[in-house]
């Protein structure tokens, strides 16, 4: 594999309007499937439902904001420079709890096909937010599993 350099402001971005503005950083292709790098941006008061990766651990980077994240039931309190791992088969979710849009980094190891998720997440909906039985029913065919709803 040859090494990559990825260029932020050429991040393919895919926005969830009020929601969410996703940025593939490093893609599988890029990296032979080892892995990926993504970012979310998030608006105050967002965050996914609840939700399993079974094939997948992952790996949160706090860059901006303040966000609650909550894995297999334990609520924990992130800020700028905070990392954490989930790893797979576990429940969790995140939700911006500061006043102004947060920002996240994760890496999924290995990269399997949450790239190609979202992507379908985003034409479903056209350009909006997808509904939730929506979503569910995409997630499952990439080995992903909404359990529950948003934090509170």
């Amino acid at each position: 594999m040859d090494p990559v350099h990825s260029d932020y402001a050429a991040a393919d971005t895919l926005d969830f309007p009020g929601v969410i503005t996703f940025k593939v950083l490093l893609s599988s292709v890029q990296t032979g499937g080892t892995h990926a790098v993504f970012e979310d941006i998030v608006q105050p008061g967002q965050g996914p439902g609840r939700h399993i990766h079974h094939t997948q651990d992952e790996t949160f980077l706090f860059e901006e904001g303040a966000f609650d994240v909550e894995i297999d039931g334990v609520r924990h309190h992130m800020k700028p420079g905070d990392v954490g791992f989930v790893p797979k088969g576990s429940v969790h979710a995140f939700k911006n709890v500061g006043d102004t849009p947060g920002r996240l980094r994760y890496v999924f190891t290995p990269a399997g096909t949450f790239e190609e998720m979202v992507r379908e997440l985003y034409a479903v909906a056209g350009g909006g937010q997808p509904d939730m039985d929506e979503m569910a029913q995409v997630a499952l065919t990439h080995g992903q599993e909404f359990v529950g709803p948003p934090l509170e």
